[in-house]
């Protein structure tokens, strides 16, 4: 587990005596996206894989760089970008970033929650 990048972003993981994941993060944002990638554990080893990819050089396919999750009616994407960033937004708002990490850091951040998780 990270704990330079986690501490960072504020970002903290605690198991719940009822079993859930909970998350809190200096962003909002990220926390929710975080939360669900709790609940897509497969999901979030591929999107893991497709970082590592990218940050070597490797080309992503279009279809492998949009991750989006749902929380209840909101949509939350995740885009790798050419710039070696993620961009979080909200589905309906494309034209809205959200927030936007250096692409190693998020890698460390899910690379954490996956720690966690297991």
């Amino acid at each position: 587990m990270n704990n330079t990048i986690l501490n960072q972003y504020g970002i903290t993981f605690n198991k719940q005596s009822n079993g859930n994941i909970k998350i809190n993060a200096n962003s909002r944002n990220l926390d929710c996206y975080l939360y669900m990638l709790t609940r897509q554990k497969r999901m979030l080893q591929e999107l893991i894989t497709t970082l590592n990819m990218a940050l070597i050089g490797n080309s992503i396919s279009p279809d492998d760089k949009e991750w989006s999750v749902e929380l209840g009616l909101q949509i939350y994407t995740g885009v790798i970008q050419n710039d070696m960033t993620f961009d979080l937004f909200l589905e309906d708002h494309y034209d809205q970033t959200l927030e936007t990490f250096p692409l190693s850091d998020i890698r460390e951040i899910f690379n954490s929650l996956l720690e966690f998780i297991n």
